[in-house]
């Protein structure tokens, strides 16, 4: 049998004996659980940039869901603040390209961004 040591939606170990397959599986604690959803949002968004489609974008929502249930956060706070900062700072839509800008303080004092720190620069 191979290794895999990923976390899996939770109707794969059927799918896997449905098609004459074995498999062993664990149900993981929250310590395990946390980094293990990390690494499958990493593997989704990468998945999202090889083939930008709707099952990608979907995936990548349904990890972003679970992160968001374990944090006790809700989808209408994550949309509040969504349109917050588009509000603040504006979405993507204009395609801008920040080459380069001297030191500021951003809105709030929250962020910086220092010369050099830019990729790519």
């Amino acid at each position: 049998m191979k290794t895999y040591n990923k976390l899996v939606r939770d109707k794969i170990p059927a799918v896997i004996k449905a098609n004459g397959g074995k498999c062993e599986v664990h149900v993981a604690t929250k310590e395990e659980f946390v980094p293990m959803l990390t690494q499958k949002l990493l593997e989704e968004v990468e998945e999202l940039i090889e083939n930008p489609c709707a099952e990608e974008i979907g995936d990548v929502l349904e990890v972003i869901e679970t992160i968001a249930r374990l944090n006790n956060i809700s989808l209408d706070e994550i949309k509040l603040a969504k349109i917050n900062k588009k509000q603040e700072r504006g979405g993507f839509n204009k395609r801008i390209i920040l080459d380069s800008a001297s030191e500021f303080k951003v809105i709030k004092g929250k962020e910086y961004i220092k010369p050099g720190y830019i990729k790519g620069k």
